[in-house]
């Protein structure tokens, strides 16, 4: 049986997903980047923004599963949830983008017409993507909900330290920077910034 025929039984696709299995992943990354590509390029975006919005909507799924924020329904499609996800991304990174920076054309980076070091580029930030993810998996739950706070709900320290149980907004700051400096050590990134 292939993947397709496989994850064409929602309920199997959503299990297989809970239980971390790569094949769904894989499956799920190649479907939402299928299904959003269109979307993303038909307003204003490229290739790159594709990537970084298809990881990031299933960084949130993930979140989402295992937070259990979302929970399977017969009624409804896994990939419309995800997709909602990735068109709302979107639209995150296009407001973000809309401020307007002047262009000095004396200091504009060169485009670099190497298509074999942008595709190596590409595949070595996906891997990174992928280390991080894992790294995130196997830190504790509250490191890994301190940083999912942080950097994903875009959470104050201050509400941090009270949804997480810390005594303040310091303790917290300390705390995410530890666990960040465990996740760098699982990822081995060592010059990886805030």
């Amino acid at each position: 049986m292939n993947v397709q025929n496989q994850y064409a039984d929602q309920q199997i696709f959503y299990q297989s997903l809970l239980a971390g299995h790569d094949l769904a992943f894989e499956y799920l990354y190649k479907k939402l980047y299928h299904q959003i590509t269109g979307y993303i390029l038909a307003s204003g975006g490229d290739r790159y923004d594709v990537k970084a919005v298809v990881h990031e909507a299933i960084i949130s799924l993930v979140f989402n599963l295992k937070n259990e924020k979302y929970e399977w329904r017969e009624e409804t499609e896994l990939m419309t949830y995800v997709t909602s996800i990735a068109r709302n991304k979107w639209s995150e990174i296009r407001r973000q983008k809309i401020r307007h920076v002047p262009l000095d054309l004396n200091t504009m980076p060169v485009i670099s017409d190497d298509f074999q070091q942008i595709a190596a580029r590409e595949q070595d930030l996906e891997q990174r993507q992928l280390s991080v993810e894992k790294g995130l998996a196997l830190l504790g739950e509250k490191c890994r909900q301190a940083i999912e706070l942080y950097y994903f709900q875009k959470k104050t320290m201050q509400e941090i330290a009270a949804l997480l149980g810390w005594a303040n907004e310091d303790v917290a700051k300390k705390e995410k920077y530890r666990c960040l400096q465990r996740l760098r050590k699982r990822v081995g990134l060592s010059n990886w910034t805030d």
